[in-house]
């Protein structure tokens, strides 16, 4: 169903966008052609990606190099599309405007094939300076990002770091890993808690990978609840890969931590509410809690903030929207999602939302910068 959803979105887009560019211009047939093929592979990469991911497995490399361009064709597709939309409305809002005013001014005429020939060269040039900004936004060291909370329920300070959303997969560079852990390690972190989608692929291809992440030090451990795109890519063996790595997995349980520390996980409330058996489950994820300790929720999907108020959380860690990753589809996303990005209070609960340190899809980011949380409970005299 979403294949057959997406081909028709992305065949609407092709049209659209395959009309805009050439269909009012005097380029050759074979410019043309060459156009329309471009932008129908835009718009179709990640179904053909998707399908080609399991029967290249044994072509990595051949699949690495389709993945990463074609998905950076999408999103200057993506771009680009957009960009026309906008200047059109703004276009026929002027033109209409003029002629309004009694002024018909050739000009600004929408028709005039010079002007739109030109109109759409800028189009273009201005959709591979966004593109290129969102491909080095996307690969850059992500942004730390600091919160705190002032709490009279914990003895000392701690700090815990949030990674959230990094979508590893076959094409993610081990180096970028590597680069990730040392940051996250570099800023001292007493507990890591993963909020999900950290991995994003079959775990047989990523060993590499997966051996990189392990390198994660925390004192008090790394904690990590699980993402939609683990329950895509195989539940069991990504919660057996966790264990391997020596990271706890939150699945409906919590741990106390020093004492004066509650941290507890769910699994994605929306994709496990499928599985009667994989579903959230408060009351154990609860059990071997006290009343006084400070209670933090790993939960990968925020829309859940809503619904807990009743259980004693003082802080809610969460990922999934990536910030709408690359505008304006920030505007769908919100659409989706009513916690889009950063910090909120939700009934009196600390939720915060993770932009995400990786991508889905176009590794690209646009306005939505990638990051690391930082997460300071500062002791409060009582």
């Amino acid at each position: 169903m979403f294949f057959v959803a997406f081909f028709i979105i992305a065949a609407a887009c092709s049209i659209i966008t395959i009309k805009t560019l050439v269909g009012y211009s005097d380029m050759s047939f074979q410019a043309r052609l060459a156009t329309a093929i471009i932008v129908i592979l835009g718009w179709l990469s990640p179904i053909i990606i998707s399908s080609l991911r399991n029967i290249t497995l044994n072509y990595p490399q051949f699949f690495s190099f389709v993945s990463k361009y074609g998905y950076i064709l999408f999103g200057f597709v993506f771009v680009v599309f957009c960009l026309l939309i906008l200047r059109d409305i703004f276009w026929y809002a002027l033109y209409g405007s003029a002629q309004l005013m009694g002024i018909d001014n050739w000009y600004i005429n929408p028709k005039n094939i010079s002007v739109l020939g030109s109109a759409n060269l800028i189009v273009i040039g201005l959709s591979v300076a966004i593109c290129g900004y969102g491909l080095y936004e996307a690969n850059k060291t992500p942004n730390i990002v600091n919160i705190s909370d002032e709490t009279s329920r914990i003895n000392r300070d701690w700090r815990i770091v949030q990674i959230s959303d990094l979508h590893i997969n076959r094409t993610t560079s081990v180096d970028k890993i590597r680069n990730l852990v040392e940051t996250v390690n570099s800023l001292g972190p007493d507990v890591v808690a993963l909020t999900g989608d950290i991995f994003d692929d079959d775990a047989s291809v990523l060993q590499e990978q997966i051996s990189a992440l392990g390198n994660i030090g925390a004192p008090y451990g790394v904690y990590a609840s699980i993402g939609n795109h683990e329950f895509y890519n195989g539940l069991s063996p990504w919660l057996y890969q966790y264990e391997q790595l020596g990271f706890t997995v939150l699945f409906n349980k919590g741990v106390s931590i020093g004492g004066d520390i509650f941290i507890a996980g769910i699994p994605d409330a929306f994709t496990a509410s499928s599985n009667p058996i994989h579903n959230v489950n408060f009351t154990h994820t609860l059990a071997g809690s006290t009343l006084e300790q400070y209670k933090i929720l790993l939960s990968h999907n925020p829309e859940l903030a809503d619904s807990i108020s009743s259980f004693n959380f003082q802080m809610m860690l969460s990922g999934h929207t990536h910030g709408g990753q690359i505008f304006p589809f920030h505007i769908f996303v919100k659409k989706a999602n009513r916690y889009l990005s950063g910090d909120y209070n939700v009934n009196g609960i600390k939720l915060h939302v993770s932009n995400g340190a990786g991508t889905w899809g176009p590794a690209m980011r646009i306005l939505a910068p990638s990051e690391i949380t930082v997460i300071d409970l500062i002791k409060k005299d009582k």
